[in-house]
Order: structure tokens, then sequence, then C-alpha cells
């Protein structure tokens, strides 16, 4: 009996062998599709002309020298580049349900390695996952010509349906509704930061995000997916609950100015960029409403009679404090103090000789 067990194991190892993926073999084949950047690959995902390729990079930290870029997105560190010789491109395969079960690997043309899809993209920027690492844009396959992602490294993926997004659109584009947010302790999605002057903002700090243009939000990444493809200038419905009450408010889409891998651009709205002291350091030639009136190295000392905190996170928070409103700054100019009204309102008829008085 010990025997005819041990024939039967040694008969299992064999088939599993015989019937396994063959990882090595799309190893190899991997070079007919993949480019070497560097240290980096880039992934052939489409034919350019007869002698080269479109290549797709996933590189948020660095830019590819000596390619020409035909496509970057910078919120999130794609680009797409024209190769130096012809390559096959892939094709991309949906993640159905019967891939979750198969063993998937990640590759390139020097290594390998497999495991399991953990979790699916729940968005643009909360990507797919394997249960072991990836390389950097490595083919998520099961076997040679069944690709479902590109790999990015850590234990990521880009699935077909966000790579497509990013390669198929016109310009570069997410949207935007004027706030950002985060899970609270109680694992809802809390209004935590407030565009000051984005349009008509309808926000205020401490909002519970609870529905966006009918869809139910759950979590952070339902906020990303379903507010990054809102439809720029379109105006939604987003059900929010303030202060225990359930209220329904309607917003207006803008693109995306700024975060994720680049810095934050709530001031650029209004044609003015700032020090972390609230100091002045550049202004537009179309700035308006108000904006226009200042100089380089003015200094805002408070607003709305509000003293200005230090850091530009704590400053665009107080300046949330009053979204799309008419907002009262007091300026330091040399040694020359006064008030200035900015993103007036039509109906401002406010003193500001008087207010300056008050304040002092």
């Amino acid at each position: 009996m010990k025997y005819l067990m041990g024939f039967f194991i040694s008969l299992f190892v064999v088939f599993s062998q015989l019937f396994a993926y063959d990882f090595q073999a799309c190893q190899d084949k991997s070079k007919l599709s993949l480019e070497k950047i560097g240290n980096d690959y880039a992934v052939a995902v489409e034919s350019l002309n007869d002698k080269k390729s479109k290549l797709f990079l996933y590189s948020p930290r660095t830019t590819p020298k000596g390619y020409n870029i035909l496509k970057h997105d910078p919120f999130v560190g794609m680009y797409l580049l024209e190769s130096k010789k012809n390559l096959t491109p892939v094709t991309l395969r949906e993640i159905t349900p019967q891939i979750l079960e198969e063993e998937i690997a990640s590759i390139t043309p020097q290594d390998n390695i497999s495991g399991k899809i953990q979790t699916l993209m729940q968005s643009p920027i909360d990507f797919a996952t394997l249960n072991i690492p990836t390389f950097s844009n490595s083919l998520i396959s099961t076997i040679c010509d069944h690709i479902y992602g590109i790999g990015i490294g850590e234990n990521k993926f880009i699935e077909k349906k966000y790579l497509e997004r990013f390669l198929k659109s016109d310009s570069i584009y997410y949207g935007d509704i004027g706030i950002r947010v985060f899970e609270n302790s109680n694992d809802r999605v809390e209004v935590n930061i407030i565009d000051p002057f984005f349009k008509n903002n309808p926000f205020e700090y401490g909002d519970i995000i609870m529905m966006i243009n009918g869809e139910a939000i759950g979590n952070v990444s339902d906020f990303h997916r379903v507010v990054f493809d809102l439809e720029q200038d379109s105006i939604i419905p987003v059900r929010i609950e303030r202060n225990k009450a359930i209220i329904n408010v309607e917003v207006e889409v803008d693109k995306r100015r700024g975060g994720l891998l680049l810095p934050e651009d709530f001031l650029g709205r209004i044609g003015i960029e700032i020090s972390n002291n609230f100091t002045i350091t550049s202004i537009a030639p179309d700035a308006s409403n108000g904006f226009e009136q200042l100089k380089v190295g003015d200094k805002i000392l408070s607003v709305n009679k509000k003293n200005v905190p230090q850091g530009y996170d704590a400053i665009i928070r107080l300046l949330g404090e009053f979204p799309d409103q008419q907002q009262k700054w007091l300026v330091a100019r040399d040694d020359f103090y006064f008030f200035l009204e900015v993103n007036k309102k039509d109906d401002d008829t406010t003193n500001e000789t008087e207010e300056i008085r008050e304040y002092f």
C-alpha cells in the first residue's frame, strides 16, 4: 500500500509538470514584445508603422531619455513612446472569474514569477495586485498569448480597461468636483480638503460623501473611480451627510489640475503661487477678480480676519473654509498694510478703509 501511494504521488507530480504553464517559454517569447530601456523594459501595445511600435512605460519617478514621447500621463506616471525597433504588440484580455483561479505570472525577458490575482483594479490609481511581487513593466500572463495586464512593481499591475483609458484618450483627463477625501475611523468617505476657488463649490469640511451621480460611494476607491470619469462641465448630483442630516447638492465637474504624482495646484485656478508663509511668489498675466492687484512679495496676514497659519496645506485648509466666496485678505507690502477684496461678488459694497481701521 505504501509503495502504491508513492507511485500515485509520483504520477501526480509528473502530470502536474506536464500540464503546468511553461512560463520559461513565455519569458523567451516576451523578447518579441518588450524593449529594454535602461534597467527597465517597455511593452509594445500598438503598431506605429511598418518599422516601429508604440511602447507603454510606467515610470512615475523618472522621464525616459532618448525616446520620442507620444503621450504622458503626469498624474499616474504612464508614457507612450516610439520604439527603436519593430516589435510584436501584445493583445490584452479582460480578466474573467475563471482567470482569478488560474496561475498567473509576471514576465520579462529576464525573469518570471507566478502566483494568483489577489485584487482587481478599483480606479485608475487603485491598482490590481497579485499575491506575489510583480516586475516593473512586465507581462501579466497565464499562457504566452493570454496577457491580462502590465506589471508596475511591488505586487501591482494595470488591467486592460485602465490601460486602454490611457492609450485611447485624446488627452489626459481626470474629473474633479472640488474636494479631496479620506476614509474616516467609521470607514466612511469624508471631505478633508476643499478647493477654495472651485466654481460654486458646495462642500464643507466633514461632509460624508454617500452617492455621486447615482453611484454609491463606499470607499475612497469608489470616489476615485466615479469622479475621475465624470464629464467636464457636466452638473452632477451628490448626496452627502452633513451634521447628521442627509442633503443633496449639485456640482459642476472640472478637470483635475494637480495631485496624485503632481503637486496640488489649487491656486493655479486663480493665477497665483505662494510660499509656505503665504507670500506671493508668482502672478499669472490673466489673474483677475482682485487677484491681479497683488504683487510678488506681498505677504497675506489674514483671511476674513482669521490669521494665516504656516504651511501650504494649512493655508489651503483656511481658504477652504470659504469655498468660492468673496474673501478679504490683509496684505503686507513693504511697510504698508491694506485690505484687498478677492474673488469678488457683484453685490460687494465693503469699504476697505473702514475695515482696516476696525482690524487694527
